[in-house]
């Protein structure tokens, strides 16, 4: 049976959460709708594949993917031989393994991300549908979906990828009419547990999000922008292109740059989205984040490139780009152009020959990205 709505994640331990996904899917009636990716790594159990097949036979429809058969499917796209092993990139074949059996919702999901009460596919169902309420905007452009959590000690925190120069400002959202040409191209839910917040915050102390006091569903202006992550977030088959992961691993100074592939590719979604009838939504479904071990130390280390050249990358993505096709795959070709031409032309000065290279780098593939969709055809 065809499924409508697809859940990718990838993993280097043995996928628990696939249990706890079986038991939500059941309750709320959803199994005749879902399938669900399990992208495996070098370094990922064998359990992995017997725990899958277990809930398989339960009536989830599970496919855990190995090395070896990612190298044989995978090997049909030039792409491929971009994606490094041992990297949550891996679940790059999962969203196209998930375009290429015909999704209508890709569910993009973190190996630690456990569903909680909340219908988690009844609320991502909804991307892909129109939106007939008012719309949140921002008089600074960013809105803070953290400040919808409950932080244990009060702690005021931004989600990962935020930006600096806006750290000290609080939401200040007014309600604008939308119009009949809004559909939700986008949904990302929240977590309760480990907010998703970057290094710098984990440093200041451990954070606990105890409760999300926010509404259902919030849909934001085109003009107001939030980090978009891959934990607990759906996009509509159509946009499926511009759901860009960009692939980390680069050598920089200081090591390998890494932890904004998916924060990265947020921003350039929203830039892409622009001007057409998609907008983002966030609120439920709420997942519990149960986060894997972390040296944020390390994670500070990996961040660094991604962190500083962030702020610089949303100045030229809000005020330099803009695309001229009205067809998603175009755009993307487009959006590869303007980075590379950036990358040579407006660095900042600072910025060492490697930080260059590597956005030329993510030029190139995501090219080949928007090549491996158009091959399989969305």
């Amino acid at each position: 049976m065809d499924k409508s709505v697809h859940i990718v994640f990838t993993t280097i331990n043995e996928p628990k959460i696939l249990e706890n996904l079986y038991a939500n899917i059941s309750q709320y009636g959803h199994l005749d709708e879902v399938k669900v990716w399990v992208i495996g790594d070098r370094k990922t159990p064998a359990t992995a594949w017997r725990l899958a097949r277990e809930v398989s036979q339960k009536g989830l429809e599970t496919e855990f993917v190995d090395i070896e058969e990612q190298d044989r499917w995978g090997s049909r796209f030039p792409l491929y031989e971009c994606i490094p092993y041992n990297t949550d990139g891996r679940r790059i074949l999962g969203y196209l393994r998930a375009l290429d059996e015909g999704c209508s919702v890709l569910v993009s999901i973190d190996d630690d991300n456990f569903p909680t009460n909340d219908d988690l596919i009844g609320f991502h169902k909804s991307t892909g549908s129109n939106w007939e309420g008012s719309l949140l905007s921002e008089p600074g452009g960013f809105h803070n979906i953290c400040e919808h959590l409950r932080i244990d000690l009060g702690r005021v925190v931004y989600p990962r990828g935020f930006p600096f120069n806006l750290r000290d400002k609080t939401n200040r959202a007014l309600e604008v009419p939308g119009n009949r040409n809004v559909r939700i191209g986008v949904r990302e839910g929240l977590w309760v547990g480990d907010p998703d917040v970057d290094a710098t915050t984990w440093l200041n102390g451990k954070l606990n999000g105890s409760e999300y006091f926010g509404p259902d569903t919030f849909v934001l202006h085109q003009s107001t922008w939030c980090p978009i992550n891959t934990q607990n977030t759906s996009v509509i088959r159509q946009l499926i292109p511009a759901f860009i992961f960009v692939i980390m691993g680069f050598n920089v100074p200081g090591g390998k740059i890494d932890r904004y592939g998916d924060i990265w590719g947020g921003y350039f979604l929203l830039a892409l989205m622009r001007g057409t009838e998609y907008h983002t939504a966030f609120g439920r479904p709420i997942v519990d984040h149960r986060r894997n071990p972390h040296n944020y130390v390390d994670d500070l280390r990996h961040e660094f490139w991604g962190i500083v050249l962030t702020d610089w990358l949303l100045n030229a993505l809000q005020s330099e780009f803009s695309p001229v096709s009205n067809q998603v795959v175009p755009r993307v070709y487009e959006l590869a152009e303007f980075i590379e031409v950036r990358a040579e032309n407006s660095l900042p000065t600072w910025c060492p020959n490697e930080v260059q290279e590597f956005l030329r780098y993510t030029s190139k593939r995501i090219k080949l990205w928007a090549s491996a969709c158009e091959q399989i055809g969305v």
